[in-house]
Order: structure tokens, then sequence, then C-alpha cells
């Protein structure tokens, strides 16, 4: 058998101290593309349903033949049709100005429509439909008219709250009226169901008579309602307008406002004017000082033409014409003669006359400055008092605009409501309704109901749906579950490893089992006396590894290497492989750990080293050959805490480390650990995933595989190990791990080993 060459050429490569060598067919190989999460499932789902199409061609039968039988034992239902149109919204737009409650916030098109549907389908609208209707003149029994499911019907109507024959009639009204209406127009479309075709059409049409004429008294009632309504609002505006008329009339005669002009107060008026004078008294007094201060400025020349005026002027020319005299005699006499000296005299005269002269006009023009500079004072006085009386009297002015305005607000408002008081009338009067009938209903030939075909194809639907389902579950249940499902030829079950709840229902007090410090604890259980239930289940499965049939072939081998290996992620390989290794070496041998997942490293974490250095990092050595064979052993790999135990870690590992493994180094590194190691157990990423495990397979004595139970069917294991059938990779066997324990078992197992934890202690 291929187990058996592979066994020989394995034992043949280890005498003969050559590396075995990986196949062709593992060099020129390369991983198939991942599937994704949604082909896996899809496959899982279509697979099942494949298989079960019998039964579910039988369910869908099923379901068209009950389909069929229910309408058979229906009573026979018609269906009359009508259609309305509404014309409110839009042409009814001068009624809603006169109505206030048409201004609300939620009145849209579609708000209208709606509530024009809630009015068909009102109790009201019900009513007045079942009087004009009657009661049926020919009314079957509903066991004669239905049958069997009339029957169950009336014995279901029994347990039902009694009603009033009103209150019947009304709601069979109701369950026989369905109103639809399409948002992009203004038509309803009625639909009223019976037993009766006549009745059937009749019923529509007296629910569209019924509606037009529910619909024309709401209106006459409303216009009616804003009409006394707009009355009494006029009413009590007309109160209010006369009310703050008089009110402003008194206000104005309490505060004294007389007005003159266009609105202007007498206050008003008097400051205008002495506004007037005071601004006249300004420019005089600048004028007077403006003449006062040249006058004094001018003391020692000659005034202007606007100062010197009167006998200034004429003392001013006699000066000049004495000095042109005297001019005329200095050239002809010496200054001591007679005429020069009387020419002098005169002139000194003339000069003491024109001071005299300039002192009474500067006299006069401080006089008349200082008189124009008194006016002006009082006329500021007059003019701030006179502000103060017009500031007081505009703030009473405009406390009578305030007023004033709210009568014309109130006149507005009031003459307003006239108007809509007349409008209101004039629209009570202009249109009965505005609801007509497009369509109205004829009696139906044809039943609505029962639909034999709708029946039949929900059936069948039903059928069919019922049918995938009890496959998938049926689907479900080939999930490897408990022990021995997971045994193929030539393939034994190893092992099976309890789940951690299981083993905690049966030692609750296991700090272990509690999770406390974490997941990755699972990884030693085999370390831990207070949970013999997982302790034994490691040992027994380590027992099988290698005591069993698959491992006597390789008795006289030397140092063994198994390949831990699973289907997928999250299966519990690397925490068997840890407790495997633990449990070996508490046997005394030497045992040896490496990572070979150079993917998720994870063993360093359960054994507690650093992963500073590692498998990767041997691998990457150009002299390994060399330095596997000579180096001392703790520089390969590292002593656990747990005597006879060692781990070989990953190493630093980037996206590219996984490559390292198809190199001839590893053969070398795992001949080398050969004759050091008694038993040597590699963890490797998940076989379906990744071809990491089966490339370390071939180097290895055997591959155990560890199955999560309810996570694989039979199928998916036989797919397994029919890849490693094609790789001439020997399956040693299974290990079944989370096995969930029935509680029968559970209890057995409990009441045993606390008797057995008793006679430990």
């Amino acid at each position: 058998m291929a187990y058996d060459r592979i066994g020989k050429s394995v034992e043949l490569e280890r005498v003969s101290g050559k590396a075995p060598q990986v196949p062709a067919v593992i060099t020129t190989y390369s991983a198939p593309p991942q599937p994704s999460d949604d082909a896996v499932g899809l496959n899982q789902v279509l697979v099942p349903l494949w298989r079960g199409k019998w039964k579910i061609a039988a369910l869908a039968i099923a379901g068209i033949l009950i389909g069929a039988a229910v309408s058979a034992v229906m009573t026979p239902t018609y269906r009359a049709h009508a259609s309305l149109q509404l014309e409110g919204y839009n042409n009814d737009q001068f009624l809603r100005e006169i109505t206030p409650i048409s201004a609300l916030p939620n009145s849209t098109p579609d708000n209208y429509l709606q509530n024009q549907v809630k009015l068909l389908e009102s109790e009201s609208l019900a009513k007045r439909v079942a009087d004009a209707l009657g009661e049926p003149s020919t009314k079957k029994t509903e066991v004669e008219s239905g049958g069997l499911l009339a029957s169950l019907q009336s014995r279901l109507a029994a347990w039902r709250p009694s009603l009033t024959p009103e209150q019947r009639r009304i709601r069979d009204v109701q369950k026989a009226l369905t109103v639809r209406t399409s948002l992009q127009s203004q038509v309803i479309d009625l639909f009223y169901e019976d037993p009766d075709p006549v009745r059937a059409a009749k019923g529509a049409n007296v629910v569209t008579t019924e509606f037009i004429d529910l619909n024309r008294e709401a209106r006459w009632q409303m216009a009616q309602d804003t009409t006394e309504w707009l009355n009494k609002q006029a009413a009590e505006l007309k109160a209010t307008l006369e009310n703050s008329n008089r009110q402003l009339e008194d206000f104005a005669r309490s505060a004294g406002l007389v007005f003159a002009g266009k609105q202007d107060t007498l206050a008003e008026d008097r400051m205008k004017q002495v506004q007037d004078a005071l601004t006249k008294a300004q420019a005089d007094r600048a004028a007077k000082q403006a003449r006062y201060e040249a006058a004094v400025a001018n003391s020692g020349s000659v005034m202007s033409d606007a100062l010197a005026t009167g006998p200034m002027r004429q003392y001013e020319d006699d000066l000049q014409k004495l000095r042109r005299d005297l001019a005329q005699l200095e050239t002809t006499y010496t200054p001591t003669n007679y005429r020069i000296q009387r020419v002098k005299a005169q002139i000194a005269e003339t000069e003491k006359s024109i001071e005299d002269e300039r002192k009474k006009i500067v006299e006069r023009l401080k006089t008349e400055y200082a008189a124009a500079s008194g006016l002006e004072r009082l006329l500021a006085e007059d003019h701030g008092r006179q502000l103060k009386t017009v500031e007081q009297q505009m703030d009473l002015e405009r406390r009578y605009d305030v007023k004033k305005s709210e009568v014309e607000a109130t006149q507005r408002l009031y003459e307003s409501m006239l108007q809509r008081v007349k409008e209101a009338g004039a629209a009570a009067a202009m249109r009965a309704t505005n609801i007509r009938t497009i369509d109205a209903a004829s009696v139906p030939s044809v039943p609505y109901s029962p639909n034999s075909a709708l029946n039949m194809a929900v059936g069948f639907a039903i059928g069919t749906l019922g049918g995938a389902v009890l496959v998938l579950l049926r689907a479900g249940s080939d999930k490897v579950q408990k022990p021995g499902e997971s045994i193929f030829p030539e393939v034994p079950e190893l092992g099976v490893i309890p789940s951690a709840g299981a083993a905690q229902s049966l030692h609750p007090a296991n700090p272990l089992l509690g999770f406390r410090r974490g997941r990755t604890e699972l990884g030693i259980a085999t370390r831990h006396r207070n949970a013999p239930l997982l302790n034994e289940s490691f040992r027994a499965a380590l027992t099988s590894i290698l005591y069993g049939a698959g491992s006597r072939k390789l008795k006289n081998a030397g140092g063994r290497i198994l390949v831990v290996t699973s289907m997928e992620a999250m299966e519990g390989k690397t925490t068997v492989l840890t407790n495997l290794g633990m449990a070996a070496a508490e046997r005394r041998q030497r045992v040896l750990l490496i990572d070979g997942d150079l993917r998720r490293p994870r063993v360093h974490k359960l054994v507690n080293l650093t992963n500073a250095s590692g498998l990767a990092d041997l691998l990457k050595r150009d002299d390994l050959a060399s330095f596997a064979a000579s180096a001392p052993l703790d520089s390969l790999a590292q002593p656990t805490r747990l005597s006879n135990l060692w781990a070989l870690p990953s190493g630093e590992v980037n996206d590219n480390s996984h490559g390292l493994l198809y190199s001839s180094d590893m053969a070398t590194l795992l001949r080398r650990f050969r004759k050091e190691f008694d038993l040597i157990l590699i963890d490797t990423p998940p076989m379906m995933l990744y071809a990491d495990g089966r490339v370390l397979g071939q180097m290895s004595d055997g591959v155990v595989m560890v199955v999560r139970a309810n996570t694989r069917s039979r199928e998916e294991l036989q797919a397994a190990y029919q890849q490693l059938m094609q790789d001439q990779i020997p399956l040693l066997g299974t290990i079944l791990n989370d096995w969930k324990m029935d509680s029968n078992l559970a209890r057995t197992y409990g009441r045993y080993y606390r008797r057995y934890g008793q006679h430990s202690a």
C-alpha cells in the first residue's frame, strides 16, 4: 500500500543518512487560490440541496395539492370596481383662502388624498352604506355556502367578542371595501367584495354615492361654520376698533397734544420760530464781533471803509492833505518857517481828532457786540427750554402714533374680515361637492376569490422552501459530532478531546477552565492536575500515536517527526500539539515542539518563551548545514520550564518567511533533531488553505489531523484524506477536538473524577 511504501522509503533514507527528497509533484505545486467565504458557503448549501432534490420536489407537489384543495373549499367571492376623481386640493383654492382650517402646515396634496381615503374607510361612511344596502335578500348560512372551511370559520367566530347587529353590519362593509390610491393622480379606486355579484356592484355604487353626499354635507357645514366664525370675529373686531378709537382720543386729550398743520404740534411750530431767530442772532453777533475785533486790531492804522464812516473819513482826508502840503513846504522852506510850523500844528490837531473819533467808533462797536451777544444768549436759553418741551411732546406723540397704528391695523383687519364674510357666503353657494364618479361599478361575471393559480403557487413556494429547510437541517446533522464518526479505512481515530465547557461543568472550581487568564491556558491543560478529564484525553491520544497500528512500522526509526495540522483555522491544532508534547515529556521522552506556522505563530506563547529568534532565523542562514551539524543544541532550540520539553519558536517572520519551509535546509535541520529527540511535533498552517503542511508532511513520518466537532462533514474529511494520499503523505489518524458530551455521560464522568480527585488528595 501507499502507506507501507512511504514508510519503507523514510526508513531507508534515515539509515543511509540522506535527506528525504520532496517529490517533483510537490516542488512544482502551487497552492490553489483560496476560495472566498461566499463561494464556500454557496457550495455548502447547494450540495445538500442537490442531494435532497427529490424530497424538495415531493414537498413542492404536496404544497400545490394543498393549495388546490384550499381553493376548492373556499366560498367564491365577487369584486366590483368603481373609480372617483378628487378635485379638492387644486380647484378649491378659493374656498381654502377663506377657510382658516386649510392653512394648516400639513395641508398638502398627499395629505389631502390620504384624508379622503381615511374618510372612505371610516365607520360613519360604513354605517351609511350598511343602512343603504340593508340585509341581503337571499343569505346562505356559513356552513351551506362554504362547506368545511366556513364551518371552521363559524366555530372560530364563536370565540370572538359578541357584536351587535349594527356593529356586525359595519364591520362587514369595512371588510368588503378596499381603497387604492396613486400618488401621481387624484383618482381613487374602490373595490367591494361580496359572494353575490349583484350586491357587490350595488355596494360599490352605494359607497360612491354616500361618499359624495358625505362630502357635500361636510363642505356645506364647513361653509356655514366658517361664515358664523367670520361674523363672530367681525363683531369682536368692530368692538375692539371702537374701543381703540376712544382710547386714542382720550390719550391725546390727556397729554395736551394739539396738532397744527400736517400733524405738527404747537410746541414744534414755536420751536421752529425760536430756532430761526437764534440762527439770525448768532449770525448778527458774529458779524458785530468781527467788526469790533477788526477795529481793535487796527487801532494804530487807517480804518477800513466799513468802519471809517462820518467824521472819521473826513479827518483822514484832511490829514492826508495836510501831509502833502507839509511835504511841499519842506522843499521850499526851512523847518523853522512859520508856515511849516503851522501845518505841523494842524496835522497834530487832526491826528488827535482822528484818535478821539477812533475811540468813539470802537466803543460803539463794542456796545453793539455786547447787545448782540446778550440777544443770542437769551434766544439760546429759550431754545433749550423749548427743546425740552418738544422732546416731552415727541415722546407723547410716539405713544400716540403707536396707539394710532393699532387702531389702523384693527381697522384694516375689520375691513378684511367683512370682505371674507361676503366671500364665504359666495363660496358656499358656488359648489356643492368636489368629487365626481369616473366609472360606476358593474356586475362582475367572474369570481375574484379564490384564486386557484395563486393558492397553488403559494403552496408550491411554501413546499419548496420547507423542503429546502428540511434538507439543510438534515445536512447539518452530517457533521462529525461524536467519537467514531471521523474514522476512515486505515485511518484510525487517535483520541477525543472533550470541550472546555464540558470539563468545566465537571470541575466548576477549576481556575484553568474559567478562562481567567485567557484562552491560551488550554494549551497547557496537561500540566494542571485539577483537570483530569483533559489530562487523560491528551495522554490517551499520545498513547495511540506512539503505540498505534500506524506507528509500529516506525519503531526502529529513532526520533519520530510528526506534523500536527487541521483542515482550516480555529480547530485547536496548536493547543493539541502543545498538550501532546507535555504529555510525552511527562513520560521522560525528549520532545521538541517546532512552530512551523510562520503565518500565525503561537507555540512560544503557550510554553512561555520569547520569539526573538527561531525557525525562520535558522533557515535564513547560508551555513545552516554545517551549523546544524556542529552547533550545540541550545543554540538551535530552547528548553522550557518542563523537563525534557524543548521548543523551536517561529522567530521573527514577515510576509515572505513561509517560503523558507520549501528549502532543503529544513530537511537538514530535521535530521539533526532526529538524533537529539525522541519525538518532534511540528505545528503547521491549515492544510486546505496553505501548502506548508503538505510540504512538511513529506519530510515527516506522518500527519496527525485535528478535527473540531460539529464543523466538518465526513465528505470534507474524505477530501482531505484523498489529498494526502495523492501527495503520498501517511495520515496516522485524526483527533476529535471540542467534543460536546451529553448530559448523562457528563454526570458519569463527573462522579468518577470527583472520587478520583478525592483519592488523589
